[in-house]
């Protein structure tokens, strides 16, 4: 079988991208339940990066690169200092545990299409993604929810809405690059929601 030049860019960069989510869990020490739950979701995101298929297109801009590399930087400066007790604990591993299904289960539903980069690896509108168009960044907005309420932290609340941000503005990089597809185009017409089901 003959390995393409494209072939091996491709593979390179699926391997970098998976060690660099597998290098992320060196800064957890901690043994809480929030920090488990939280590297669960950095494991399962290494392994998706070594399977995913090749992209037909990927947005390579300036503000592409900012906005991906602040949702996948910043969350790292998030600490696990100063653990709420009761109620509040509970509640918040409950919510963790409701992103990673929403989140995890979404991008188990993609499957090998998983990208980081804006990009087009084909259109996906059932599952989750019949509810809303990004139902991964839902996911992991409800997560960051439930990892502040167990570490309420004004650090880790700031960094949330600052990757917030970031999020939106990677949303509209992809919607803008995945409109070019008729069938795209179809399931905005039918799910008008992004981010969160009658909010956004």
């Amino acid at each position: 079988m003959q390995v393409t030049r494209s072939g091996l860019r491709s593979t390179a960069c699926n391997l970098g991208l998976a060690l660099l989510f597998f290098a992320s869990l060196l800064p957890f020490h901690s043994s809480g339940v929030a920090d488990q739950i939280w590297i669960v979701g950095a494991v399962l995101m290494g392994f998706l990066m070594l399977i995913r298929q090749p992209s037909k297109a990927v947005t390579i801009t300036t503000s592409a690169l900012i906005a991906t590399g602040i949702s996948m930087v910043l969350p790292l400066m998030m600490t696990p200092d100063h653990p709420s007790r009761g109620p509040m604990a509970i509640a918040g591993i409950g919510v963790e545990i409701t992103g990673v299904i929403v989140g995890q289960g979404s991008r188990l539903y993609l499957g090998r299409r998983f990208a980081l980069l804006p990009a087009n690896r084909g259109v996906v509108t059932g599952g989750p993604f019949r509810f809303v168009r990004h139902p991964i960044y839902l996911g992991w907005l409800i997560l960051s929810i439930g990892y502040v309420m167990a570490y309420p932290a004004l650090r880790n609340a700031a960094i949330v809405m600052a990757v917030l941000q970031a999020i939106l503005w990677r949303i509209h990089q992809e919607e803008a690059l995945l409109a070019a597809e008729s069938d795209y185009r179809e399931y905005l017409a039918r799910t008008p929601w992004r981010l969160v089901p009658l909010i956004y």
